[in-house]
This record gives structure tokens, sequence and C-alpha cells, in this order.
């Protein structure tokens, strides 16, 4: 015997209407989750990219700053901007790379310390990862030198 509740005029098709319904639901949902997942990836790659050149860059800074930790007297400055040391392009782990300039920026006697001066220089280090990533790193680098007299 069938219940009375669901017969009736306009009931035909109330059960394939509510499933054709669920089925949009569902499928609008699945493709919101599709879409996401692929913005995320697309998100987590270029934030990877970015943190691999930055890292690179801090490598150019790294090698500046022991180039000049190095350096037995103060480095000897070139040109109008007062270049002491440019290095191009150096190779890191797969296609990561580095490049650095330091410049002389000015040089002050320590009170007290006859013949010591703080030699300052501005340091611009520049890394690349992959095809599209690049960061750069700018740092003013500061050492004690001994010197006979200084101008």
């Amino acid at each position: 015997m069938r219940s009375k509740h669901f017969e009736g005029p306009g009931r035909e098709g109330f059960a394939t209407a509510v499933t054709l319904l669920i089925i949009l639901v569902l499928a609008v949902i699945g493709l919101g989750a599709a879409w996401l997942a692929s913005t995320e990836k697309r998100t987590s790659f270029a934030e990877s990219v970015h943190l691999t050149a930055l890292y690179s860059a801090d490598s150019g800074g790294e090698a500046a700053i022991n180039f000049l930790r190095l350096a037995p007297a103060p480095p000897a400055y070139t040109g109008a901007n007062h270049s002491v040391r440019t290095q191009g392009s150096t190779a890191l782990a797969g296609t990561q790379s580095y490049g650095y300039g330091c410049n002389f920026v000015s040089a002050q006697g320590r009170i007290g310390w006859d013949g010591y001066y703080d030699f300052n220089y501005r340091v611009t280090a520049d890394g690349w990862a992959s095809q599209q990533g690049r960061s750069a790193v700018r740092l003013i680098a500061s050492r004690l030198f001994k010197v006979g007299s200084y101008n």
C-alpha cells in the first residue's frame, strides 16, 4: 500500500529534481576545491622561488662581507662611485646564482685609537632563482683597519 502523502498533482518529478540539485551543489563544491588546490599550488611555488632568490641574494651579501673581512688592508676603490669590487653572476646549486657590488662610503677615525679607522662600505647583492625569481639585498658593512694616514 502506497502512502497518500507522496501522491498528488505536481509530485511526479520531485525526487529527480532534488537529486539533480544535490548533484549540482556537490559539483560546484568539487570544482571550488579543485580551483583552490590549484591556486595554492601556484602560490606555494611562487613563494618557494622568491625565498630561493632571497637566499641567493643573502649569499651574495655574505660573500661581499667575507671579501671585506679577509682583506689585509682597506681595498682600493676606483671610479666615481668608489667601487671596491664587483662580482658577476656566481652559480650556486641548480638555477640559483648571485652577484654583488661593494662600494666605499666613508672612513672615520676612532677616538683614542690612533691610526685606526672604521671603513664603511655599501653592498648591493642580487640573487636569482629559476626563470622569474629575482631578489636583492642592500646593506652597509663596516671594518676596522689600521692605516698610517688616511685622507
